[in-house]
Formats: structure tokens, sequence, C-alpha cells
């Protein structure tokens, strides 16, 4: 998705985020700073090693194999290339000559070891290499090269969508296009000068619109200061022309009172949205350091729901504390 972004002006939800916090401190003598996101324990990954996709590559082009690790300390990396060695580094960097070849990759650790395969095809046509299209979102069209009906990443074929600058596919030969409007589009794919394939497709109509991060740390210290923000994307393909954010604190330490634990507020946006760009919402007040002479402290849980056409599309509960 594209990186643009739509700012706005910080003052709407400064007052109603702000105004949250003040009216349940001054209610309860509590504190909380917004959105720490909550994350649960994930038990550790076992180690693991990874060389890519295979490929495919014009006869003579040097290709460059980059070895991925996880949760390996100190490994040793041992390549073979057609069973002959062919480096200890990191990185593999190679010239390919017509027809397969078997690439290995040996990583030694704690006296561990694993290995990882790779094929890599030297050809000098383009008979047998293909794109195959399909939807890949509610915005995008997605694209997979093939060598003889197999997926496989076919270095330096690039993809054009309508009248798009080409764009080159990834080392396993997927590509996405950027995001679209609903509607008719078209593709060109181009291989060494020459086209390997063409056709049309139709991005469906869907207005949708996703929060993608909540930015405010886990924990503040009464009369610190909130910098934060709601990023919002288009994910869909028309233009949103506004959204609603419903936002709902609830002191945890007086949950059992009910409603009188609990602060809504609601704030509308106009927008322009087109698929893919964000709009960023910035957050920005003081936590008092007294409320009616006593120091807030304490736990809220924060729900931020977002609202398109009257219903709720997305929703984030997050958790922080005011020390």
């Amino acid at each position: 998705m594209p990186k643009d972004r739509i700012k706005i002006k910080k003052l709407q939800a400064t007052i109603i985020l702000a105004a949250i916090i003040v009216l349940v401190l001054g209610a309860f003598a509590l504190g909380q700073g917004l959105f720490g996101e909550e994350k649960t324990l994930e038990k550790p990954k076992p180690p693991a090693v990874s060389i890519g996709c295979d490929r495919v590559v014009w006869e003579g082009t040097e290709l460059e194999i980059t070895a991925s690790t996880q949760n390996i300390k100190a490994p040793q990396f041992n390549w073979t290339s057609d069973g002959k060695y062919a480096g200890s580094g990191q990185k593999l960097i190679n010239k390919f000559d017509m027809g397969e070849h078997r690439i290995m990759l040996t990583v030694t650790f704690d006296n561990k070891t694993l290995t990882a395969n790779q094929t890599t095809i030297g050809i000098d046509s383009t008979q047998g290499v293909s794109v195959r299209d399909s939807s890949a979102t509610n915005n995008q069209w997605g694209f997979q090269t093939q060598y003889n009906s197999k997926n496989s990443g076919v270095k330096g074929l690039t993809v054009s969508v309508d009248s798009s600058m080409p764009s080159e596919v990834n080392e396993c030969g997927h590509l996405a296009s950027k995001a679209l409007m609903a509607g008719d589009h078209t593709w060109n794919a181009t291989f060494q000068g020459n086209s390997i394939g063409s056709g049309k497709f139709n991005i469906k109509e869907v207005s949708e619109v996703k929060i993608t991060s909540l930015n405010i740390a886990k924990s503040y210290t009464a009369g610190s200061t909130v910098n934060a923000k709601i990023v919002i994307v288009n994910t869909g393909s028309t233009i949103v022309t506004g959204f609603e954010i419903r936002t709902l604190a609830v002191n945890n330490n007086y949950a059992f009172m009910g409603d009188k634990a609990k602060k809504e507020y609601v704030d509308q946006y106009k927008t322009d949205l087109k698929p893919g760009v964000s709009y960023d919402i910035p957050i920005g007040f003081t936590i008092p350091e007294k409320v009616s002479g006593i120091r807030p402290s304490g736990k809220y849980t924060i729900t931020v729901s977002l609202v398109l056409n009257g219903q709720v599309v997305d929703k984030k509960i997050v958790n922080t504390e005011v020390k």
C-alpha cells in the first residue's frame, strides 16, 4: 500500500481524549494514559534458516542469495552449488549458466546443524515464463511469475498496471499493485524486452477503513505529556468521505460501578480518503499531577471503535497506566 498520509489538526482529538482522562481522573482520582497496546507472551520460536524461493535468471546473470536465520547465535555458513563449495558468508553471489543448479546452505551453531535448499535455473529464452494474476486485497491486484507452470521468482520480470511505471516482481516472483479505485484495469508483463502476458481485471466496489496502529506508551507518570497517534487506512476501493471515532474509557478499579466508571465520546471526521491512503489523528495533552488534591494513579481499559456509515468496522482494545 502507498505511504500517502493525510494529517489533521490535533485540536479535536486532543480535547476529546484529554477530556476522558480529566473527567475520569476527577471522578475516581485514578489515571490512565491511552492506548498502551496489550501484548500476550509468545512461545520462543525454534531455530530456523532460509535461503528464499526457487529462482529463474537469464543466462550469465549475477544473483545474490542472502541467508536469513531465526534464533541462531553465532551461525557459521557453508554454501555449495551443484555439490561444490561456493562460500562461507551469509550471502552467496554467483553467476549461473544454462540449466538447473542446486544450491544448498549448511548452518552450524551450538553443535547443531540446519540446512536449506534452493534451485536456480539459467535460461536463454522466454519460453516457459508466464505470469498468473489474481485478486490480492479489496483494492490491489496480485501477480505471480511461473516457469513451466511452477511458481518461481523470475529475476528482472516487470509488471505495469494501467499507465503506471513497470515494477519488478520480488525474489519469489510476487507483486501486488498499488491501491486502486473500483473499476476496470489492464496489466502487462515484460521480460527481457518481450511481452510475457497481459490482461484485464476488475476491482469490485468496497467501502472499508481500518485502524492500523495506536501509538502510545504502556505507562506514564502524573504530570507527563502524552504524544500519540491513531492511524486509519482506507483498505477499500472507494473514496471515504467521512468516519467516526468512538472512544470508551473504563476505570478498571471501579468497573463494578457500571456507567459511573465509564466515559464515552464520539468524534466525526470529514475526509477525502482515497484507497491505500493513511489518515493520521495526532493526540497530545498533559496528564494532571493532581486531581482534587490527589495524585492520579491506576489503570484503564480504552476501547477505540472506527465507525463507517453508522456501522463499527474496526475496534482496538488497549491498556495503559499512570504511576
